[in-house]
């Protein structure tokens, strides 16, 4: 399987929003950044998914629902991508609910870098995510099984 794994774009600080932590939502310059962040991996050929997952967090969920309009996908809601989510929660979802081929999901840190260390097997070193930055990694969805394609900070794609 192919699978990209982005955590949420830019967000409210927690000390700037009088919300719950999750209804916490993106900055507008979070939405303007993953708009283009997706818009050119995909028209380089670089993110090309059939299905997108999102955690529930208003966030993760505003990020994905933005992916999903430049993609013409839906996003689907999956409570283990939610804080504090691991690749063994992950593994006994897709059990019950297989993914596609080529998957996008949105989660948090330290949870995305943690999972994606998992899935390549390199747990103790840092992966950790930069807001609205995405890895690909190619492989079977099982602790070492995966091998990691590319992994981008949104410098690296916008160029600033």
């Amino acid at each position: 399987m192919n699978l990209y794994i982005m955590r949420h774009g830019i967000a409210y600080e927690p000390s700037e929003w009088s919300g719950s932590e999750f209804e916490r939502p993106l900055t507008s310059r979070g939405e303007e950044r993953t708009r283009k962040i997706v818009t050119k991996l995909r028209r380089s050929g670089d993110l090309v998914v059939d299905a997108i997952w999102s955690s529930p967090l208003t966030r993760a969920r505003q990020t994905a629902e933005i992916a999903a309009n430049v993609l013409g996908l839906k996003i689907k809601i999956v409570d283990p991508l939610q804080c504090g989510a691991d690749l063994r929660d992950l593994i006994n979802y897709v059990k019950n609910d297989p993914p596609p081929t080529r998957l996008l999901t949105v989660g948090h840190e330290p949870d995305c870098g943690m999972i994606l260390g998992d899935l390549i097997g390199e747990d103790d070193c840092d992966l950790a995510f930069k807001r609205a930055g995405i890895a690909q990694a190619e492989g079977e969805f099982v602790s070492g099984g995966m091998k990691l394609i590319w992994k981008y900070a949104p410098r690296d794609v916008l160029g600033d």
